[in-house]
């Protein structure tokens, strides 16, 4: 006869792996139904702007974001659609994090950790649909340490799946540079049991590290001919400068608030039981913690960071919270009142987006500006541009004073003119303008009133006369949200900029 509990069994994987299926399936649609209402960002849009020039690398991250936004561009344009690649991996992320936690946890602790997965603000929202580095970045540490995870067990990888596992190494660094700790962590977890260290021993490892290091030459090659300016740009982000506890408190506070408050709390009680688990826990912490630990406390300090900098490393704890979570009987609660907060927040974000109604209503409440402004489309100042000649025959440029505005500037023009930016921190459009010839070509100067009023004098011997142009109003629906200086300047003459 046989025995009924041992069918469920058979059929209960099958059915968590559909839930976990069905779970990617549909955060997947919510992502390609929000995006046509969320304009590109600052950053997805100096994305696209680099990429249109092909390069081994690039200035401020590696190539591989940039090749795909161009990717994106070529198939679908330079608008909300060029995510599509970006939303793909995403949905591929959320399938490679249930393979992941199954294998040392189980079918329903990869369940729940697909779930915390998708209920995370940043790895829902951002890190699985925009063209941003982190999200081939997060595709693949994810595969890398799927490839590399039997090792956890004591197990002895075949050549070729080291080989695998280092290529899938390589093509994550060439994503960003968080990559290079993540390898970093598995040598140490390695080193630190017997099993691991008799695997050292052995050729595999190190072929993986030079498949991966092969993987990445083309930083290496393109930082060797740039004077290692991404290597110096991103070091010198993390020098120490003097203590500051102001910025680590309030980075660590937006930490929380970006990655959830609802899933950070599993994913630190699952971290602590993993500190007394097995090896299969030590792996996962040996590749998550060291850039959880490192980028948290670098404002400390450097006085200064990013928020999406320790995020690498929360994603490989991600499996300790499935974990945690299948074994608590009020899971569901959890799962269906973080549901909520997500779906709420999600909802106000995008009304926030769309009418700027908080940051109107509490001008005070942020520093420096609204911090959705940077999704407003400015198509007001291509119209203006494009009714004053920007596409003329005489191929005139654009010249900004800040590389956020170059970026905005090119994808409203969606790349019909060149940009160049008149500025000491240029990033990318510094290597961009080495490849242009503008001398005595005309160009359009766009600037905010007060940036065009303090950096106007020192841009006007570049050009043999200046003349203003109507301003554009930047705005949502029928709100102004600021407008754009614009000045007409003839007869580039880029010897008269240079100074002495």
């Amino acid at each position: 006869m046989t025995d009924p509990g041992r069918n469920v069994t058979r059929i209960l994987p099958r059915a968590e792996a559909g839930q976990a299926l069905a779970i990617a399936a549909a955060f997947t649609l919510l992502r390609l139904i929000l995006s046509p209402f969320v304009g590109l960002g600052t950053n997805e849009a100096y994305a696209i702007a680099s990429g249109r020039l092909m390069n081994l690398s690039y200035f401020d991250h590696p190539p591989l974001h940039f090749w795909l936004a161009h990717l994106g561009e070529l198939l679908f344009g330079d608008d909300w659609a060029a995510r599509i690649p970006f939303i793909a991996l995403g949905a591929g992320a959320s399938w490679l994090m249930f393979l992941l936690t199954r294998r040392p946890f189980g079918d329903r602790a990869a369940l729940w950790a697909v779930i915390a997965f998708n209920l995370s603000l940043f790895f829902s929202l951002m890190a699985a649909a925009w063209i941003l580095p982190d999200t081939p970045l997060v595709f693949f540490l994810l595969a890398t340490a799927l490839a590399m995870a039997p090792a956890a067990e004591g197990e002895e990888l075949p050549l070729l799946r080291w080989l695998v596992a280092g290529a899938l190494a390589g093509l994550a660094a060439l994503s960003k540079y968080h990559a290079l700790i993540f390898v970093g962590g598995f040598f140490c977890f390695l080193l630190s049991s017997a099993d691991g260290r008799k695997q050292l021993a052995k050729p595999g490892p190190w072929l993986a590290a030079v498949v991966a290091l092969a993987v990445f030459s083309p930083v290496l090659i393109w930082n060797a001919h740039n004077d290692w300016m991404s290597f110096r740009f991103q070091g010198g982000r993390a020098v120490a400068h003097h203590l500051s506890l102001a910025p680590f408190l309030s980075l660590f506070a937006a930490e929380i608030g970006l990655l959830s408050p609802w899933v950070f709390v599993p994913l630190l009680l699952g971290a602590r039981e993993g500190l007394r688990g097995d090896g299969r826990a030590h792996f996962l912490l040996w590749l998550g913690a060291p850039i959880v630990l490192l980028f948290t406390f670098v404002p400390l300090w450097s006085g200064g960071g990013m928020v999406q900098w320790p995020m690498p490393g929360w994603l490989m704890l991600l499996p300790l919270a499935g974990a945690y979570l299948a074994d608590r009987q009020w899971r569901v609660r959890w799962a269906a009142i973080s549901a909520a907060l997500f779906l709420s927040f999600t909802a106000f974000a995008l009304a926030e987006i769309r009418t700027g109604w908080l940051g109107h209503t509490f001008p005070h409440a942020f520093r420096k500006a609204e911090p959705t402004i940077e999704y407003v489309e400015w198509t007001a100042l291509a119209d203006g541009l494009q009714r004053d000649g920007v596409n003329a025959s005489d191929k005139p440029f654009v010249v900004a004073f800040t590389w956020r505005d170059a970026a905005k500037i090119d994808q409203a023009l969606h790349g019909s003119a060149p940009v160049i930016v008149a500025s000491d921190d240029a990033r990318n459009y510094a290597l961009i303008g080495r490849t242009l010839s503008l001398a005595g070509r005309d160009a359009f100067i766009v600037a905010r009133p007060a940036q065009m009023a303090q950096s106007l004098p020192e841009i006007r011997r570049c050009f043999s006369a200046l003349s203003p142009l109507p301003s554009a109003a930047i705005g949502r629906g029928t709100r102004r949200e600021f407008t754009l200086d614009i000045v007409r300047a003839t007869n580039y003459q880029p010897t008269n900029c240079r100074r002495n």
